[in-house]
């Protein structure tokens, strides 16, 4: 042969103390996940499961299906409906059934914590003419509270909260070469 070739070892991920325990790396993704609701889902689903129980010892058979039905909730909205903010090569993905919006982060100029109502919103500004993305329900709410902010995405549902987001994505907004080793988007 007429030279050698030498392979780089691949860019490794940062390690897990380099990330906050909240977030979720899933096949090279960084993955922020909603947390879920505790104080709405489980007192209903005592209640309900207690109702099974009841309907079980006064013998009727409707009970088993009353006592399965919120774990069988429980599975499918953690897995379907649960939504998801992803950082990818290509910019942050917002995954929520039945959509998935991507940001590249080519056309974020910078990011930021907003107060809309009653939400708090890991906010962005575009780069000048660029069109926002379609699907952005953040984005309707910083209007009408007249934020500086073009979209966003609610943060305070998000495991960590917003302030751990908003360092995440601030460091990857600010270095390509973090952000080069992330996997592409697939959607």
């Amino acid at each position: 042969m007429a030279g050698t070739a030498t392979i780089d070892p691949m860019t490794e991920l940062p390690s897990a103390a380099e990330l906050p325990a909240s977030l979720t790396v899933r096949r090279g993704r960084i993955v922020f996940r909603a947390r879920r609701p505790v104080a709405l889902v489980l007192p209903l689903l005592a209640v309900t499961e207690i109702a099974g129980v009841i309907c079980l010892l006064i013998g009727a058979t409707i009970g088993w299906f009353i006592i399965a039905a919120p774990v069988i909730g429980l599975a499918t909205t953690a897995v379907v409906l649960r939504p998801a903010l992803e950082l990818t090569r290509d910019g942050l993905v917002q995954r929520q059934y039945p959509y998935s919006s991507l940001t590249r982060w080519d056309v974020i100029a910078e990011v930021g914590i907003a107060r809309a109502g009653n939400r708090v919103i890991l906010a962005y500004k575009l780069v000048p003419d660029v069109p926002p993305p379609r699907h952005q329900p953040a984005a309707d709410m910083l209007r009408a509270v007249d934020a500086p902010y073009d979209g966003g995405w609610f943060a305070d549902s998000l495991a960590g909260g917003p302030d751990e987001a908003l360092a995440v994505v601030t460091r990857y907004l600010a270095d390509p070469g973090l952000r080069a080793m992330l996997p592409v988007t697939h959607r």
